[in-house]
């Protein structure tokens, strides 16, 4: 009788077990200038997490998002972090900015995996660290190429003077000069409210392009006094502001002519893989129906810590075991919005040849006309 008992017990407590949901663990800024940054990328992520656990959960297993909101402070980022692994998440997805993430990275020397999109982070190949997107480079790499397309060879550039700032200069450093192209740089605050000042000291004669390198609320300062002294250069914005929220924001001051990196995927007839369209094309109906919104270039980034996800919790067999996700992820293809691939001596899961320059025209984002 105490043998069966035992048994019993034993029954019930794997039951029990398997029951439990697996927790994920998500950093984003919610409040703060950086709030479109996290909330965004937030919304993607607990999409993934509804509509898995409706078709129910993974491997008998419901999905549990568990966010902090680190409001863009590397303090505070590596204080979630801690709070994080201490609820046992089997993997952290980070959805915050350079300085914050960096904060965070020494946590996870061992572990859990830590997936972020940001392209300012290019992750030591033997860390827990990976990165979904393009680098900063590869970005950068690809604003040089579409101005030599268009025979242009002299640049105007803003950048901030956070972490990511510093990472966009370097950059440019690296890649506007071997490329031949010559640049006008100025440096501001990402709390500022005017870039009148900047702007008039760097768009001399000449200068057909002006690049923003910033993310956040200091983006829209930069736009709003753009527009103040009547500029009429296309302006590049980044990465993180191909999103609807910071069209929002400036849709009373926005220049002529609004250009910005982003992933082919934006626009998803640039897609080649037909699969990878269907994905994105029913990712951005399915997240409309859900939260009343468009999808968009940031939500697109927290798809792709989504579906790295999705991938770790139906592939690896003890998703709790980080060498286990390390390895998987060295050594596998994510199918996402855009193929998703690292190695043991890469971990930027993509290139400068999954970036497109983009182009707002007639309320949406679309491929760049050429430069006139």
């Amino acid at each position: 009788m105490r043998l069966l008992a035992a048994v019993i017990l034993v029954a019930l407590t794997n039951i029990a077990h398997a029951a439990e949901p697996y927790v994920i663990g998500i950093v984003a800024p919610t409040t703060g200038p950086l709030t479109t940054v996290g909330v965004r990328q937030l919304y993607a992520v607990q999409w993934w997490e509804r509509t898995t656990n409706a078709a129910g959960g993974i491997n008998g297993r419901a999905v549990q998002v568990v966010h902090c909101n680190d409001e863009g402070s590397p303090e505070k980022s590596a204080a979630c972090v801690r709070d994080l692994i201490a609820k046992k998440s089997v993997l952290l997805l980070n959805a915050s900015v350079t300085g914050p993430i960096r904060a965070a990275m020494p946590l996870v020397q061992n572990g859990p995996a830590m997936i972020t999109p940001s392209p300012n982070i290019v992750p030591d190949p033997s860390s827990y660290v990976f990165q979904t997107s393009p680098s900063d480079i590869d970005l950068t790499r690809a604003i040089a190429l579409f101005l030599k397309r268009n025979n242009t060879d002299q640049l105007a550039m803003l950048a901030s003077t956070d972490a990511s700032g510093e990472v966009g200069v370097a950059s440019a450093a690296a890649v506007f000069p071997a490329e031949g192209i010559k640049y006008e740089l100025a440096r501001i605050d990402l709390k500022a409210n005017d870039a009148s000042i900047q702007l008039a000291n760097i768009v001399k004669p000449g200068i057909k392009v002006v690049f923003s390198n910033y993310s956040g609320g200091g983006a829209a300062a930069v736009v709003k006094s753009y527009s103040n002294l009547g500029l009429t250069q296309p302006l590049i914005v980044s990465y993180a502001n191909i999103s609807d929220a910071f069209i929002n924001v400036i849709k009373n001051d926005l220049p002529k002519r609004l250009l910005g990196t982003g992933v082919k995927a934006v626009v998803p007839e640039l897609l080649d893989d037909p699969a990878q369209r269907k994905h994105v094309e029913d990712f951005m109906v399915s997240y409309k129906q859900m939260n009343k919104d468009n999808a968009d270039m940031l939500t697109l980034l927290g798809l792709t810590l989504a579906d790295t996800a999705d991938a770790v919790l139906r592939n690896v067999k003890t998703p709790d075991d980080a060498a286990a996700v390390r390895a998987f992820l060295e050594t596998s293809v994510i199918q996402s919005v855009q193929t998703i691939r690292w190695s043991k001596t890469r971990h930027v899961g993509m290139t400068a040849d999954d970036v497109a320059i983009l182009e707002y025209r007639n309320g949406r984002w679309t491929n760049a006309d050429p430069i006139q």
